[in-house]
């Protein structure tokens, strides 16, 4: 990652509550990205709080949030609870940025070896930190990711399943809610801006571009919220085949592999 990437002048650290206790060797970062959810965002902070494992830098980051009190609301919370992490942290952009450089901007910040992705209007399970942590260490993976729970409009399970190239060149069923190792973030030059969507997908791809495994839990630990606000509901869904080209000028190598497996298979 270049030290002069364009996101790393665009954050402006609001407030930070740091503990002086000795750097946990087990320390896991949470990026929790927020723009406007000042009404979903206290859940989703209230179950980081909850999480089993104990050592968390937590690192927030506000995308210009202008339609509602988000930042007041992220300072209050964290003045109230600071005594639970070993360090939290308020970001706010400048200017709105986007989803890939608001992650970005979370992971330059982190502490952490390894790295929780979430938005602001999603949560997570009690257990879901310490299970994808375990994994991740005891498989030696560059990210872990779990089954999720679709809540609000919509209650089903998510399509995750184990990571197997191929098949997510075709399709992608795996969320933006994972474990990440830093430096493989590093690796991949972080995620890239993609219009109306995708950003999630396509950081997949450049991991499997770039030979790095993820593991897959077998467990629910994470839930997605589904509500008329989201970006994959306003955007995303409406761009489907414009973005599904577009991954592919982007991953020409491994798409191509994936579509001749196919023939091979109708074959």
């Amino acid at each position: 990652m270049s030290l002069n990437a364009p996101w790393m002048a665009t954050g402006q650290s609001a407030r930070t509550f740091k503990s002086r206790r000795k750097k946990p060797t087990d320390l896991i970062s949470i990026c929790l990205t927020n723009y406007n959810y000042g009404c979903y965002i206290i859940d989703a902070l209230d179950s980081i709080a909850a999480q089993t494992h104990t050592a968390l830098d937590l690192v927030v980051v506000d995308d210009h949030s202008t339609k509602d009190g988000s930042v007041d609301l992220i300072t209050a919370w964290m003045e109230a609870n600071q005594k639970r992490f070993w360090r939290a942290s308020l970001i706010v952009h400048a200017r709105n940025l986007g989803p890939s450089a608001a992650r970005n901007t979370a992971f330059g910040h982190a502490m952490g070896t390894f790295v929780f992705v979430m938005d602001a209007d999603n949560t997570i399970y009690p257990r879901a930190l310490a299970r994808l942590h375990e994994a991740a260490r005891d498989g030696g993976f560059d990210a872990t990711y779990s089954q999720i729970e679709f809540f609000g409009r919509e209650q089903r399970l998510g399509l995750a399943d184990i990571w197997d190239p191929m098949q997510m060149a075709r399709e992608n069923y795996v969320d933006v809610m994972a474990l990440v190792r830093r430096q493989a973030w590093m690796d991949v030059d972080g995620y890239s801006h993609i219009d109306a969507g995708w950003e999630d997908y396509d950081f997949w791809l450049k991991f499997m571009d770039h030979g790095l495994e993820a593991g897959y839990v077998p467990e629910i630990l994470c839930r997605y919220r589904v509500h008329g606000d989201s970006r994959t509901t306003n955007d995303a869904w409406a761009a489907h085949e414009s973005l599904r080209a577009i991954m592919a000028f982007r991953h020409p190598e491994l798409t191509a592999r994936a579509r001749m497996a196919t023939q091979v298979v109708k074959a």
